[in-house]
């Protein structure tokens, strides 16, 4: 009998001490539900970031292996380039190829084929086509600096727009700014003012900014690319004078990343970031 009731001690004792665990569980699981979750606030260049990305399905376009495209460029009435461009989602690595050369960058430097090419802009055209074409997607990226400057004139319209700079030692020419426009009935990049320090400082890149806008969107797997761009002189009242150049843009597809596609081919040359 007494162990009988030494039993019936140990059983309500196990039994106690889990209701009080089940107890104080609950009671910490109501706390937590009860404790307002602490909002992020984006300012207002964060805000416009979200937007852009979100309606360029920025993870579905990152998720991508490689992008490839068809770009045929005319600059100041001559064709700079027609051919395929083959690229990363972020533009890490680049290939472009026309009728008579193939340029590649392999994240680190740029190379030409065939070596005996005299062509002297490889390196610029890979890192800037490449660039404009990812362009919604690297607004965030790492070492760029935000100002927000509420809604500004383009052309006789207004959109809200902010300037994007980038830290000292970012990229070939982190002295290059962007004044990045959004289109705010459907959120997409509406266009970007910008200047080119490559090969030159930015005191005289900035006596010829240029604008790109962003045109002819069409959808590709769900995700909206601009097919023309327009680049034009532009001021900093926003008024585009004079149509400088124009790109189409085709057969935009996702594919998966070939052995040796960013390898420099045989017979390359390495080309070198110029000096200003």
């Amino acid at each position: 009998m007494k162990k009988a009731i030494q039993n019936i001690s140990v059983l309500l004792s196990i039994a106690f001490a889990i209701a009080c665990g089940s107890q104080e569980k609950k009671s910490t699981e109501t706390t937590q539900e009860q404790e307002p979750k602490q909002e992020v606030k984006l300012t207002e260049s964060e805000q416009l970031i979200s937007e852009v990305e979100s309606a360029h399905l920025t993870e579905k376009y990152s998720s991508q292996e490689v992008i490839q495209f068809d770009m045929h460029l005319i600059f100041r009435g001559k064709t700079r380039f027609k051919g395929k461009i083959s690229m990363t989602p972020n533009g890490g690595l680049v290939r472009m190829e026309d009728s008579i050369k193939t340029m590649i960058w392999d994240g680190q430097m740029a190379y030409i084929s065939p070596d005996t090419s005299s062509y002297a802009k490889a390196r610029f055209d890979l890192l800037t086509w490449s660039y404009f074409f990812a362009a919604p997607y690297k607004l965030n990226d790492p070492g760029t600096q935000k100002e927000f400057l509420g809604n500004k004139n383009l052309n006789g319209e207004k959109y809200p727009a902010f300037k994007l700079s980038f830290e000292g030692g970012v990229g070939d020419s982190p002295d290059d700014w962007y004044i990045v426009y959004q289109d705010s009935k459907t959120d997409l990049l509406a266009a970007m003012a910008y200047i080119v320090t490559y090969s030159k400082s930015q005191e005289k890149a900035e006596q010829d900014p240029h604008a790109i806008t962003y045109e002819a969107y069409t959808e590709v797997e769900g995700i909206p690319f601009a097919t023309q761009w327009n680049f034009w002189t532009w001021n900093e009242a926003g008024e585009l004078h004079k149509l400088l150049g124009e790109a189409q843009i085709s057969n935009i597809q996702f594919t998966k990343k070939a052995e040796g596609l960013f390898q420099p081919p045989a017979q390359s040359r390495q080309v070198e970031k110029p000096s200003v």
